[in-house]
């Protein structure tokens, strides 16, 4: 007797919960700056520079690797036209990694926040991370593509 796995419906399901999971992370960085360093706008020094300058860029670079893995691991059709045919397990895999290089970037701007002492540094790293999360939510994946059974 063999077990059958997991609906397309499923499936599906277990990329929403996911993905909800790293954008709920995001609000939970920050909640968690604005617990340790509160809403003042003590980081906007001229010292900081360094520190800004190092942590955006770090920043950018791990949202332009997210937005570059998903266009190169999970291609919507080949050269010649046709769709491509995705396992689920790459897709899933490939959309998680996709989702914690968009949510590394709140990340930084939490180090950011608390080393800085201002929730205003956290902010647009934030609303960065967030906007590549809605980027790349369960509803832009080829989900249409996955194979039926995976091999």
């Amino acid at each position: 007797m063999g077990l059958s796995g997991p609906t397309g419906g499923q499936r599906k399901q277990v990329l929403k919960m996911i993905w909800g999971a790293m954008l709920g992370a995001v609000l939970t960085y920050g909640v968690v700056c604005l617990v340790i360093v509160g809403a003042g706008d003590a980081g906007r020094l001229e010292e900081n520079n360094a520190l800004r300058y190092a942590l955006s860029a770090a920043a950018i670079l791990v949202g332009a690797v997210s937005v570059w893995w998903r266009r190169r691991f999970l291609p919507g059709e080949t050269a010649a036209g046709a769709p491509v045919k995705l396992a689920f397990a790459q897709v899933q895999s490939h959309s998680v990694i996709v989702w914690a290089l968009s949510e590394a970037v709140a990340l930084f701007g939490l180090v950011m926040g608390v080393l800085t002492h201002s929730f205003a540094e956290f902010l647009p790293f934030a609303l960065a991370a967030a906007a590549l999360l809605l980027l790349h939510r369960p509803s832009n994946l080829p989900l249409d593509q996955i194979q039926s059974a995976d091999r």
